[in-house]
Parts: structure tokens; sequence; C-alpha cells
């Protein structure tokens, strides 16, 4: 197993730890909410919105469609996950309406989840991971500008920082995370997309963007030794 994979591994089964181990939830919890948030923290939602639709959870939750319509509800009541509601842009009258064939977006709440009792407290998002985030989100109003900035998806800033903290995590470093974002950014036409996007969206191909970091990398020394 790798380090990074290790590292993801530890912390979502210290989430899921928290979860079970609580005492402190709500009387109206159901069991199937207990397994819809275990699919949403195994997903690694926190930092972005999955859109699977309610027929293909039931199918893996093993319930009914209506029974997660029912779930997604109560757990958004709780504000234990953030719901995308998807919408259609309609030119002829030039306004956006909720669509009834796209599927929600759905994303876990980790900050609002219960503490088990033997858990004095969870690992926040450090400065470094809010600076990084702040960056980028500035780097992607640049590229984009303010108008896409704006309809990014709802909690895009919560996203951010979650990611943000996510690439320090695995990276080990600010230095070593923000050197990815910009190597992303501005010194590889095949991340750029990604790149401009999101931290979610750069965390995704992290291994093939550090891969070709190190490539990069072993080029510009062996062009230098050969001068």
């Amino acid at each position: 197993m790798s380090t990074t994979t290790k590292i993801t591994t530890d912390k979502t089964l210290t989430r899921l730890h928290d979860l079970y181990f609580s005492e402190n939830k709500p009387k109206k919890l159901k069991p199937i909410d207990l397994a819809l948030l275990t699919y949403l923290v195994l997903r690694q939602s926190d930092d972005h919105f999955i859109r699977d639709s309610q027929d293909t959870l039931a199918a893996r939750l093993g319930c009914t469609r209506n029974t997660i319509g029912t779930s997604i509800k109560r757990l958004q009541s709780l504000k234990w996950i953030s719901v995308q509601r998807p919408t259609d842009w309609n030119e002829k009258t030039r306004r956006s309406t909720k669509s009834i064939y796209r599927p929600l977006g759905l994303s876990v709440n980790l900050d609002k989840l219960p503490l088990s009792a033997d858990r004095a407290g969870r690992s926040a998002i450090s400065e470094d991971a809010r600076d990084l985030a702040a960056q980028h989100s500035l780097i992607v109003m640049k590229f984009k500008g303010q108008s896409k900035y704006n309809r990014a998806p709802k909690n895009f800033d919560r996203f951010q920082e979650n990611a943000a903290q996510r690439l320090i995590d695995e990276l080990g470093s600010y230095d070593d995370a923000a050197d990815v974002v910009n190597f992303a950014v501005n010194d590889s036409p095949q991340h750029h997309k990604a790149g401009i996007t999101s931290l979610y969206a750069i965390r995704q191909r992290l291994g093939t963007i550090r891969a070709d970091m190190a490539a990069q990398g072993a080029s510009t020394e062996a062009s230098a030794e050969g001068a």
C-alpha cells in the first residue's frame, strides 16, 4: 500500500469510527441513513458532489428508491449532507429551471457529523489549506472570469479547503502541494484544464501530475548536464 493510499484509508476509517461509535446520534436517524453516510464518506464526497441516481444508490445499498429519497431529506434536515439540485438553462426564457432528468448532487458535511466519545477532536482544516484554497480560487476566477466563478457549485469554497487539506496531507507539505498546483496550471498543457477547474480535479489526477513533474525535472536536468 502506498503512503498516499494509507493516509486516505486511515482518515476514512477514523471518520467511520466516529460515525458509528458516537452515542449522540439523533433518535430519528435510521440504519439506511448510516449506510448512505458510509457510502458518501467512502466516496470522499466532502470535497465534491457525487451524482449517482437514486436508483443506483438503492441498488447499491439494498433498499428502494423511495427509501433513498426519504433518507436524503432526513440527512439534509440534519445538515449532515449538502444537496445540489441540477438545473437546465432555457434559452427561450433565459432562465435556469430545476431539471427533472439529472440526479441530485450529494456531498457529506464531515464537520457536522458526531464524534465518538473516545476521541477528543478531529484534525481541522489548517491555515495552510485555507490559504492554498484561496490562492487556487483566485486562479479559477482569473482564467474563467468572475461570472463563471460565481456559478461554481454550491459549497465550492468548502470543497476547495477540504481538497487542499488532502493535497497537503498526501504530499507532506504546503510547498509541495503548491508546486503541484502551479505545475498543473502553468507548466503542463495536458493538466491545465484540470488545474483551473478545482483542487479536487487536481487531486483526481495527482499520480499522473507527479509523474509528469518528475519526467520534466529529469529532462531539464539532462539538458543542463549536456549543455
